[in-house]
């Protein structure tokens, strides 16, 4: 077992071979546990423990379909069975650009044990100060991802150009704290291919 602050700490660090009980506990209790506080804890001892978490998320996948539903240039997710596996992770990506959310191909060697054609993963460090209504629209960019080429399934890269319907609706800082966006789930929020 590699080493970490902890285990330099613990007493009985010269006999453990493999996971130690108090390390079974500690997963035990934040397998069950999803409190503030207690998840602040546990978020502090796996960055000492160099444990990463990430969980799949039905929240997300809940999201995601009412968005796919409202949208209809993502009607190619339902018309050709595109499979997206929801993520929630607790780890900070690395680098200096904040990065709220991605959306990655899954290799086609991985979809033997993986059963997606996508991941969608939403940093919940960095996305634990948008309201819902700018999460809403986080998905919908991530799933503007998923796209369609010449040899099948494809992530669609985006620049400013590219995302521009989004930009143009909801403005460049639509994920600003405390900026108040459009619901885009809303009643009276008409889709982007009625409204234009």
């Amino acid at each position: 077992m590699p080493r970490n602050a902890l285990c330099e700490q613990c007493i009985l660090s010269d006999m453990c071979e493999d996971r130690c009980p108090a390390l079974n506990k500690l997963l035990e209790i934040y397998k069950q546990t999803r409190t503030k506080d207690q998840h602040q804890l546990i978020k502090k001892l796996l960055k000492e423990l160099n444990i990463r978490d990430a969980e799949p998320s039905k929240d997300l996948r809940k999201l995601a379909d009412q968005i796919i539903s409202k949208f209809p240039e993502l009607a190619i997710i339902p018309e050709y069975d595109v499979r997206i596996g929801y993520v929630l992770s607790q780890e900070k990506p690395a680098g200096t650009k904040i990065k709220y959310a991605d959306c990655r191909k899954v290799k086609l060697t991985y979809q033997a044990w993986l059963p997606f054609n996508f991941i969608i993963t939403f940093y919940e460090p960095n996305t634990e100060l948008l309201s819902e209504n700018q999460k809403k629209i986080l998905m919908l960019h991530e799933l503007k991802h998923i796209g369609i080429g010449e040899k099948g399934l494809k992530l669609e890269e985006h620049d400013r150009e590219d995302f521009a319907d989004i930009l143009k609706r909801y403005g460049i800082d639509w994920n600003m704290y405390g900026e108040e966006v459009t619901d885009i789930l809303g009643e009276d929020n008409i889709t982007l291919n009625e409204g234009e």
